[in-house]
């Protein structure tokens, strides 16, 4: 096993170092952040350090193991708020070595420290501060490393269950709506009643005898009993069964087969939307009605646009809502509440849509080059399916709203779409650019991933804060002359500043990717590595 795993070790570093990029402004400004954020939870594992010694003993047992309860929530729910499952093996590409089982799924868990390692930094502060205390053997704080295995064989379980259950068609919607219930959980806790009314539930839960946090933090303080050590090797049996069988599952070719000849079934019957299909070649004429058929075909049969586009639809309307009317609601977010949730939507969308419009082509990208067809007209039917899908998300989010709430007014529609379309105008823009700088393969068929690269996100941020600066001055001239004349008026102006930008947008993109094609089609045809994030 030990030769196998340096083998794997070993050339996923000599893939790294071979596409390693130089350092760059970028480059630069991403591992600041990531030292601002990491340095959040150091502090934090300090602040537990000092402050652990000075507890009192009664209070020792119940503090830990709410601590640990809450950790536990954290490791396994993070993720899925992020869309991210840190790195993982790329078992299509393992598949085909002599590679046994048990050593692909030693490094796959292993890899689950990548999912929330800020758990790891605060677990150390957590065990340093029990070992200053006098009360507590030298040795007890190191068995909180079982409580570290069992949340990394619990990660493992959860996210080959849910990629597992996004590729069963029958099955991922109803996954959609658990990992929307899951990921809006904390904001309701946070800006309801709910929350409060919770409390004393979460204070019971801690102090269940036999649960993995209750018996972890005993085992920590050295109080050792038969109770706790066969309670943990019932959980880390649990949990080790639970992610060799779900691991088991994702490496089945024979299931596999069966999924992917389901679908193939699928694929062959004549969809329902045949109409919608072919409707832009009653619209437009060829070649552009053929790439805007072409494009919604694609997507719609693409199992990570369908759940990105469900997120955007009923996450943004979720998660602002107890922000915007909880117990400290905001009254900017209330009053503001149909443009906010559609902005973020379209966050949301950018990913498929905006940012990479060729990351599903992926190799597929050097027909464009081949092709008799403009390079322009490409990037204006992405661009016009985009807007068409944007749309269609912002009548749903409007239709929702009125039915929930009943206070959705004709100027407040008016709004919405108005700032969507600004917004939706400066990030087609940047997207096309972005395009062609920064292209990424992405996988159609893993809806539970997060492709985007660390220079993507940051101009994303980036764009994003600059775009609300033209958005920022509509609300200051409603705030200044206090009516909605004044909002639309400036809006008005944006929508035509946002054309313009377009327009000058996608010429340079387009220049830009007839200048480097060689470049950006070398970049769309390179894979994941043998461990990929």
């Amino acid at each position: 096993m030990a030769s196998q795993i340096n083998a794997i070790v070993w050339a996923q570093f000599r893939m790294i170092r071979n596409r390693l990029p130089q350092t760059s402004f970028g480059t630069v400004l991403t591992w600041l952040l990531a030292i601002v954020w990491y340095g959040l939870y150091l502090s934090i594992a300090v602040v537990l350090a000092a402050w652990l010694p000075s507890v009192p003993a009664q209070a020792l047992p119940l503090y830990l193991s709410e601590g640990l309860l809450a950790m536990l929530i954290f490791w396994q729910i993070f993720p899925l708020m992020t869309l991210s499952t840190g790195w993982s093996l790329d078992l299509n590409q393992l598949l085909i070595y002599p590679i046994r089982q048990s050593t692909l799924l030693a490094v796959d868990l292993l890899l689950r420290i990548t999912t929330a390692p800020e758990m790891l930094i605060v677990l150390v502060g957590m065990s340093v501060g029990l070992m200053w205390r006098n009360d507590v053997p030298i040795g007890a704080p190191f068995t909180l490393i079982i409580f570290v295995a069992f949340n990394l064989l619990l990660s493992l379980g959860v996210r080959e269950w849910m990629t597992g259950t996004f590729k069963r068609k029958r099955f991922r919607e109803l996954t959609v709506i658990l990992f929307v219930t899951i990921t809006v959980l904390p904001s309701l806790l946070i800006n309801t009643s709910l929350g409060t009314r919770l409390k004393p539930v979460f204070f019971s839960i801690a102090r269940l005898r036999g649960a993995p946090w209750h018996e972890a933090s005993s085992l920590a303080i050295g109080r050792f009993s038969i109770v706790a050590v066969a309670a943990w090797t019932l959980w880390l049996t649990l949990a080790f069964v639970f992610a060799k069988t779900q691991f088991s599952a994702s490496m089945n070719p024979e299931l596999e087969h069966v999924r992917g000849g389901s679908r193939q079934k699928n694929e062959n019957q004549r969809s329902r939307f045949e109409f919608f299909f072919t409707l832009p070649s009653r619209l437009f004429r060829d070649p552009l009605a053929a790439l805007l058929e072409k494009e919604a075909r694609v997507l719609t049969r693409s199992p990570r646009f369908r759940v990105i586009f469900g997120m955007a639809c009923v996450f943004s309307l979720v998660i602002f809502y107890p922000v915007a009317f909880g117990r400290a609601g905001s009254t900017f977010l209330a009053s503001n509440y149909l443009p906010a949730v559609n902005s973020y939507g379209l966050l949301i969308l950018g990913e498929v849509l905006l940012w990479n419009v060729f990351g599903f082509d992926r190799k597929a990208t050097q027909i464009y080059f081949l092709a008799p067809v403009r390079f322009e007209s490409v990037l204006r039917a992405k661009n016009l399916i985009a807007i068409a899908t944007v749309l269609l998300m912002t009548v749903f989010i409007s239709v929702v709203d009125e039915v929930v709430r009943r206070r959705t007014t004709l100027a407040s529609i008016t709004s919405s779409v108005g700032l969507t379309l600004v917004i939706t105008l400066f990030f087609l823009g940047l997207g096309n650019l972005t395009s062609v700088m920064i292209p990424r393969p992405i996988d159609p068929n893993q809806a539970f991933r997060n492709q985007n690269s660390g220079k993507a996100s940051l101009w994303l941020l980036i764009c994003f804060v600059l775009i609300t600066l033209p958005v920022a001055l509509a609300f200051a001239a409603r705030w200044a002359f206090g009516g909605d004349w004044a909002f639309l008026a400036v809006l008005a102006i944006d929508l035509l500043i946002g054309a313009i930008f377009y327009t000058v947008a996608t010429a340079s993109a387009v220049e830009k990717a007839e200048r480097e094609r060689e470049r950006i089609l070398d970049a769309l045809s390179k894979g994941p590595g043998l461990i990929s994030t």
